[in-house]
């Protein structure tokens, strides 16, 4: 009675799940590697793919159709030593180009808020200056405001003047005098463009508070760590 060799009989049972796994043509490139006629440089690498049908195949070279859908290399001894991806469709290679844009523009702000927070730390030691800042940023709207708010009040003074000048001239059965009515529309126009600038300061001083506020939190944030 013959002896079969633990090697001998492992290589018997890997032999009889490759033949009820494989297909065909997948048992034949197996059959190629165990024959010793053939050379190992010709049969160092077989490659493996699976076909529309979902059935496994094995060749040297991988059929046309299905170059683009991925494959295995495997040696001698039927271990993968490489897998090949299938190829991207075009959604995918758009989907990945969107992705990087995304991840590098992230990275770009990063950056930039990692020197915001290099500067806000350089500039203000404690609390205290920031508020002293803040409220110095403050007095300089409202002095603007309180300007702006004293020229309106003299341009509706100066308004009212002109406005008294040209009743004066219709009651003594005269036209308002061009001069006058021109006058009276620089007045106007005056008084609209100050009250456009004080709407525009009180806007900058409630964002001056807002931002206040967050970088007083961020700075917060950052000193705690």
């Amino acid at each position: 009675m013959t002896k079969i060799a633990g090697d001998d009989r492992y290589g018997m049972e890997m032999k009889g799940k490759l033949m009820a796994r494989w297909s065909p043509l997948a048992l034949a490139a197996l059959v190629v590697l165990a024959s010793p006629g053939v050379e190992a440089a010709k049969v160092r690498k077989i490659k493996c793919w699976t076909n529309n049908e979902g059935v496994r195949e094995c060749g040297n070279i991988v059929p046309p159709e299905y170059a683009q859908q991925g494959h295995e290399e495997m040696n001698e001894r039927g271990l993968t030593i490489r897998t090949n991806q299938r190829a991207k469709t075009p959604e995918e290679i758009e989907a990945q180009r969107q992705e990087q844009e995304r991840l590098e523009a992230q990275r770009k702000l990063d950056e930039e808020q990692a020197k915001r927070d290099r500067i806000l730390l350089a500039t203000y030691a404690t609390e205290f200056d920031m508020r002293l800042a803040h409220k110095g940023k403050v007095a300089s709207v409202d002095s603007q405001i309180a300007h702006a708010e004293h020229l309106v009040k003299k341009l509706k003074e100066r308004l009212v003047e002109l406005t008294k000048d040209a009743a004066s001239q219709e009651r003594n059965g005269k036209e308002v005098s061009d001069e006058t009515l021109t006058r009276i529309g620089i007045v106007n126009q005056q008084i609209t463009e100050q009250k456009d600038f004080i709407k525009n300061r009180q806007q900058e001083r409630a964002l001056i508070n807002t931002r206040f506020e967050d970088e007083l939190a961020h700075f917060r944030r950052l000193k705690a760590r």
